[in-house]
């Protein structure tokens, strides 16, 4: 921690006086302090390097349309980020409130999302692609590397899952609009965050994410009837902002599958293929298909 604030210090007008660790996942994320001040500190770590620099212009874009997203505060010479350890620092103004609760949002959600992907239209800067080959290729490659002997059950789900999904709207995709990364300020008001996986690919993908109710881990047939009630909630306001055909509404529980292929995919690139083991594999695996027999059915 005394390294990070040494750096900041160099870099940043602001005197920073102590940190804290605050989440770990694709990046790190720091409540630093200046007396008694808070800020909102995230390291980008140098896989993601490229990732967070588009992040940061997706952000930026953002701001000058007024929708709201934390401000990134500028270093010392007008920096909107530093390279530290191979990686960047972002320093942003810190949002008192807390994470957003979808169950109990999900209009102002729907609105927040419908607006975000209708302003994004206009956006001009580069997006990286997302495809097939991301949302599910990706972890069958892996699954082979591993060796897994049922990688034959996946790839058939994921001919099932692309059937559904492969002929939706492309467009702008967060890639990431989970609760943790909108936050409700102390004034009500809700603040996008983390903009690292902003992509062209499915923005249905988006709207999967926010309104999944289900476990991750552990199936429970109630939670499809959990998700769909959230889901027709959200679209109320978010196609106010933003059109989604019916197919697109129809193909949300494929949407939720999908994500599970993308997000083990993701977390085996960050912290390695033994974080899932074989047992893990099966235990997911088990978990689609009793997915899948409840929204094919």
């Amino acid at each position: 921690m005394e390294e990070l604030l040494q750096c900041l210090n160099a870099h940043y007008a602001i005197h920073f006086d102590w940190s804290r660790s605050n989440r770990d996942m694709g990046s790190t994320s720091y409540i630093v302090y200046s007396g008694k001040k808070p800020y909102f500190l995230r390291f980008v770590k140098p896989a993601l390097a490229a990732t967070g620099i588009n992040g940061v212009q997706v952000q930026q874009f953002l701001a000058r349309r007024d929708f709201p997203v934390p401000a990134i505060l500028p270093t010392a010479n007008g920096s909107d980020w530093v390279e530290w350890q191979g990686g960047l620092l972002i320093l942003y103004e810190f949002i008192e409130g807390e994470d957003v609760d979808p169950e109990e949002e999900a209009e102002a959600i729907g609105a927040l999302t419908g607006r975000l992907h209708r302003e994004m239209k206009d956006y001009r800067g580069e997006l990286v692609k997302r495809d097939r080959d991301f949302y599910l290729g990706r972890y069958l490659a892996t699954l082979e590397r591993k060796a897994y002997p049922r990688v034959e059950a996946y790839r058939t789900m994921a001919e099932a899952i692309w059937e559904k999904a492969g002929n939706l709207s492309m467009g702008y995709c967060h890639g990431d609009l989970y609760r943790g990364n909108i936050r409700k300020g102390t004034d009500g008001k809700l603040y996008v965050h983390d903009f690292d996986t902003s992509c062209w690919g499915l923005p249905m993908y988006d709207v999967a994410l926010i309104c999944d109710r289900t476990d991750y881990f552990h199936f429970q047939e109630e939670n499809f009837d959990r998700s769909q009630a959230l889901l027709a909630r959200f679209l109320t306001t978010y196609r106010e902002e933003h059109p989604l055909g019916n197919e697109e509404a129809a193909a949300f529980p494929a949407l939720i599958a999908l994500q599970h292929f993308s997000t083990q995919a993701t977390i085996m690139e960050l912290f390695g293929m033994e974080s899932f083991s074989h047992q893990d594999m099966d235990e997911q695996l088990l978990w689609l298909e009793q997915w899948n027999r409840q929204w094919m059915r």
